[in-house]
C-alpha cells in the first residue's frame, strides 16, 4: 500500500513538472511570435538602420581552373605582405 502511494506521488510530481515545462515552452513560443524579428547586427549601420549597400558574394565555379593561383597572387600583393613574412 505504501509503495502504491509513493508511486502515485512520484507520478503526480513528474506529471506536474512535465506540464509546467510544456506551458513554459508554449509561452516562450508565443512571445517570439509577437516580438518583431531583428536583423543580424552586421546588417545594421552605426545608427541601427539596415544597410542598403550590396553585399559581397563570392562564387567559385569549377569552370575556372586557375582561380586558386589568382587568389594567391591577390593575397601576396596585399599591403600587409611585409607583416606576413615575419
Amino acid at each position: 500500500m505504501l509503495f502504491h502511494l509513493l508511486y502515485l506521488l512520484c507520478f503526480l510530481v513528474l506529471g506536474t513538472l512535465a506540464f509546467y515545462t510544456m506551458a513554459t515552452g508554449w509561452r516562450q513560443k508565443q512571445q517570439r511570435r509577437t516580438n518583431r524579428m531583428q536583423p543580424h547586427p552586421e546588417l545594421l549601420d552605426r545608427n541601427g538602420r539596415v544597410i542598403k549597400d550590396s553585399l559581397l558574394v563570392v562564387r567559385v565555379t569549377p569552370r575556372d581552373a586557375d582561380i586558386r593561383s589568382r587568389l594567391e597572387a591577390l593575397y601576396n600583393r596585399s599591403p600587409d605582405d611585409e607583416r606576413r613574412d615575419r
